[in-house]
């Protein structure tokens, strides 16, 4: 049976001319050349090369198996590139969970382009203000705002901090004119978390005569009732700068940024395809926040 390795050393040798020059292309020794071009010989039964003191030349016969083993180089070069491109191939399902601002501001566009490259990796999407159980396999991945995680079976990682601010619908604004200040906020209807600390406390301490009108135990309903034109709240910046029909009435308010983070397990990010959408969506991020900083606008503060 013919090995294909004796194929390489024949085709190493007929195209150097000499066992040692290609010894030292295939970086082996003269003589490990030289004894598999012999048992090519043997193995067929045939003299492929003239030996002499200026190096091998091919014989007709050695001539006639050249095309021949070519052919079968370039189909082993194409077997190579095809296995290692299955290698590389990711494929598989993961499963991130995050709120809804963050859902639509970033997490769904490093999607979009995430498939672009790997179009066999499945996204799984789950929005909402729970946080679910990575540990015990709800999600792969989780993106949530608040303190650090401490569930020691949870890796954490720091993303970015979350600006928030007060936001009304722009025809509000046109009516009302923009506040220069904190306290003439309070001359627009205002949408509010329900009672609790957070924004909901930072609301009732620092604008206790607000007139609320509506309030909302999620994010997700308070930026609903704000983009219907109930009234102004606030929202975090990455959601309040994705809606055109809103206007920021004042700047980012220190008090309540958020911290983010980006969350898995240890076995979860040793799949592939989860480390690669991991990889790709802090990408993502860290290019938003460089837009930010060049100006383009941004929903997080680096």
């Amino acid at each position: 049976m013919l090995d294909w390795n004796d194929l390489r050393h024949f085709l190493a040798v007929a195209r150097s001319g000499s066992t040692m020059a290609a010894g030292k292309a295939m970086r082996i020794s003269q003589a490990t050349v030289s004894r598999r071009v012999t048992a090519l010989e043997e193995a067929l039964g045939i003299t492929l090369f003239a030996r002499s003191a200026s190096g091998y030349t091919l014989t007709s016969r050695g001539q006639a198996l050249l095309p021949h083993a070519e052919a079968v180089e370039q189909a082993m070069a194409a077997l190579v590139a095809q296995v290692d491109a299955e290698s590389r191939r990711l494929a598989g399902s993961v499963r991130i969970t995050t709120v809804e601002g963050a859902a639509n501001a970033w997490v769904v566009p490093a999607i979009a382009s995430f498939r672009r490259l790997h179009p066999d990796v499945l996204a799984e999407l789950l929005v909402g203000d729970q946080n679910l159980d990575l540990a015990h396999g709800e999600a792969d991945i989780a993106i949530r705002f608040g303190e650090r995680p401490a569930q020691d079976s949870l890796v954490v990682r720091h993303l970015a901090d979350l600006n928030v601010t007060v936001f009304a619908p722009r025809f509000m604004v046109e009516q009302l004119g923009r506040p220069a200040t904190l306290q003439e906020v309070s001359r627009f209807p205002i949408v509010g978390m329900s009672a609790g600390g957070g924004m909901a406390g930072w609301m009732e301490t620092k604008l206790p005569q607000a007139n609320i009108v509506h309030r909302s135990n999620t994010m997700s309903g308070v930026i609903a009732a704000v983009r219907s034109g109930i009234g102004a709240g606030i929202l975090p910046c990455m959601m309040g700068d994705n809606a055109p029909e809103l206007v920021r009435l004042l700047p980012p308010i220190d008090e309540l940024t958020t911290q983010g983070w980006l969350v898995t397990t240890d076995s979860a990010r040793r799949q592939p395809h989860v480390r690669a959408m991991i990889d790709h969506i802090v990408d993502y991020l860290l290019a938003d926040i460089a837009r930010a900083l060049n100006g383009g606008g941004s929903a997080l503060a680096a």
